[in-house]
């Protein structure tokens, strides 16, 4: 699900109505033309500092206009991170959940099917803000060296942004591991160890490439990447994605 920059703002608006108290709402999506609509709702939590408990009658309110779809609630700490109530109650009621951080203007997203967490903040932009980049960037805090090839610097002077970018560029992932020659092929993809890399073939097509995708694993069975058309992601690495992984790769120092 894409939040727009217009729901993000109402949320936004509603978290600095009172920093004093985390704020929560609803968003649902109309019966009649399916447009996502935001309700703010009253927060009937005790502590209404450090917990948020969505009104009863806001929720009537919002279920008869349409579809529930989104829980969302501010933060007015330093934290970023869902409590494992949030991810608790999300899938108990199989609703996604919206956190926002007043303090940092941050968006963070729960996806309750696949345990999964957002920066919903940067959309895939191939040369801008995608796997590769994110990758990079990831494993660099690790103090992990991964350099980008010369291809993926040539897909963004040429403003190559569209989610079709290995049509144009179908060797930019294997040219990354080509030019990071301490990176090495893990014969037994089951074996995982926290910061290898992964490369997937998510499309599977003759168009594709053999790697159209690139992430990392960061331990206890999660992975971190940035999909086409989502955001950057935090999820399991369910059956969808051993199904499309192709190879791994482990950063060996000494090699």
């Amino acid at each position: 699900m894409i939040i727009s920059e217009e729901i993000k703002s109402k949320i936004r608006s509603h978290a600095l109505q009172n920093k004093e108290e985390e704020c929560c709402g609803l968003i649902y999506e109309t019966a009649n033309d399916f447009n996502l609509q935001v309700l703010p709702c009253r927060n009937s939590a005790e502590n209404k500092k450090t917990f948020f408990s969505v009104n009863p009658e806001d929720y009537l309110k919002a279920s008869l206009r349409g579809k529930i779809k989104v829980i969302y609630h501010s933060h007015i700490t330093d934290n970023e991170d869902f409590s494992l109530s949030d991810k608790e109650n999300s899938q108990k009621h199989k609703l996604d959940y919206i956190l926002y951080n007043v303090n940092k203007d941050s968006f963070h997203f729960y996806k309750y099917k696949t345990n999964g967490v957002s920066e919903i903040s940067k959309e895939f932009i191939w040369g801008v803000a995608d796997c590769l980049i994110l990758v990079k960037e990831y494993l660099n805090k690790k103090n992990i060296p991964l350099a980008l090839p010369k291809s993926h610097q040539k897909a963004r002077h040429n403003k190559s942004w569209n989610s079709r970018w290995f049509e144009k560029f179908p060797n930019a992932i294997i040219d990354t591991i080509s030019v990071n020659n301490k990176f090495k092929k893990v014969i037994d993809k089951k074996d995982l160890k926290e910061n290898d890399v992964l490369c997937f073939s998510v499309f599977k097509s003759r168009f594709a490439p053999k790697y159209d995708h690139f992430g990392v694993y960061i331990g206890s069975g999660q992975i971190y990447h940035h999909p086409i058309n989502r955001y950057p992601s935090v999820e399991d690495l369910g059956k969808f994605y051993k199904a499309k992984l192709v190879d791994v790769y482990r950063y060996l120092e000494n090699e």
